[in-house]
């Protein structure tokens, strides 16, 4: 089923596809006491796919918060202007520590504020995926000097708790870099050194373990996710493997990874790993019972995909939405819950004569059908919350705020 602009109308065209997933004829043992999730538990049990590896909570419907703690020159170009740089390291560079750290200190205390959780919640969100560095807790290197972030995530952790929206912690950087780790439209893609460096493994375990301990039985807190978006090495032919970190590298480090979290989180809290683009891969990791509510992260991006087509076209539209399916069934045949940890409105757009009002249209159809495509899974987190130039495919405020309130929920 795709969804047209006639979706897109009064709510009452939208409540077939509503109906077609939340027929109260099938039978659904969890209706009763969800209730209010009524439609979320109806997809799952008429998929076949409730409650995978014993994991049972609403459907997570959220926004990442990128740019926030870890500086993007897509989300604020403000900050690295007449700069030349293009990350947190070279700004600095650039700057000067004390410039850097002040500069970030401003921009810390005012990019987000307790309206953005009170704006997500009046559109339905329930949840925000929040990106931090590893140097969260702060960092005094021999070349680097990054103030902490600790009490900012203070303060979205008890304004998430106000407005009834979980909060998952994503480690998004570690010292030496995983690869290309954030899916923007901007960002050059980054080298995988993480696993070769000398400190880089337990850097990253003991930020986790920092994390774990000061927010796990925050009421607020839907759980962390272990590392963003590593690039793992896979075969590709009998005698050669892809560029990027190794798997048993990365199995390894999640292991152990969950043990620590875990020893600080109750069980209802999740934990997560990517899929590394690669879901087939993970079939037969964490089976162990003792490994309570694992999650898998899938990113669905069609705006540089190789294979994308121009989405002004049926065909083109058809093959992202299908693409979308086609990944979440492998994910989930995995046995995990699986959440779309990002996606966005980007996509090809070959016809030049498109006018910008024409393509943020388009865009706001290929939206949808999204939406729709995404209700095998656990949840999703629209990439991103906001950006300072309001980008139609990437700013959810832009994006999303349009939509009816049942699309998204």
């Amino acid at each position: 089923m795709y969804i047209s602009a006639r979706h897109l109308g009064p709510a009452q065209t939208f409540l077939p596809l509503l109906r077609h997933f939340t027929d109260r004829s099938v039978v659904c043992p969890h209706a009763r006491v969800y209730s209010k999730r009524y439609f979320y538990y109806a997809i799952r049990c008429r998929l076949g796919l409730h409650d995978p590896k014993g994991a049972v909570m609403e459907r997570i419907l959220g926004v990442n918060l990128s740019g926030w703690f870890i500086p993007e020159p897509w989300v604020t170009p403000s900050l690295y202007a007449a700069t030349g740089a293009s990350n947190a390291a070279e700004l600095q560079e650039a700057m000067g520590t004390a410039a850097y750290n002040e500069r970030m200190r401003r921009h810390y205390e005012t990019f987000v504020s307790e309206d953005d959780f009170r704006r997500m919640a009046q559109i339905g969100l329930n949840a925000v995926r929040l990106p931090v560095p590893w140097y969260a807790f702060g960092s005094q290197e021999s070349d680097a000097s990054y103030i902490s972030v600790v009490d900012y995530i203070d303060r979205a952790i008890e304004w998430a708790a106000k407005y009834d929206i979980r909060v998952l912690l994503d480690l998004a950087t570690v010292p030496g870099g995983q690869g290309d780790s954030n899916d923007s439209p901007a960002t050059p893609e980054a080298v995988a050194e993480w696993h070769s460096s000398t400190n880089g493994r337990h850097v990253a375990l003991d930020v986790l373990e920092r994390l774990a301990d000061r927010y796990g039985e925050a009421e607020s807190l839907l759980g962390i996710e272990l590392l963003d978006t590593p690039q793992m090495s896979v075969r590709k032919s009998l005698f050669s493997m892809t560029d990027g970190i190794p798997a048993h590298y990365l199995r390894n480090f999640y292991r152990d990874a969950y043990e620590l979290v875990r020893s600080y989180m109750p069980e209802d809290k999740i934990v997560v790993f990517s899929s590394s683009g690669h879901p087939g891969e993970w079939k037969h990791f964490m089976r162990g019972a003792k490994y309570k509510n694992v999650y898998m992260d899938l990113h669905l991006y069609h705006y540089r995909d190789e294979h994308a087509l121009d989405i002004t076209s049926p065909r083109g539209l058809t093959t992202a939405i299908s693409r979308n399916k086609r990944e979440l069934k492998e994910a989930i045949s995995t046995g995990f819950p699986v959440l779309v940890g990002e996606w966005s409105g980007a996509a090809i757009f070959a016809n030049s004569s498109v006018t910008p009002e024409g393509r943020n249209a388009y865009e706001r159809v290929f939206i949808a059908n999204q939406l729709a495509s995404f209700a095998p899974a656990a949840g999703w987190f629209f990439q991103t919350w906001k950006t300072e130039k309001r980008i139609a495919a990437w700013d959810a405020r832009v994006a999303l705020g349009t939509l009816e309130r049942g699309m998204i929920e």
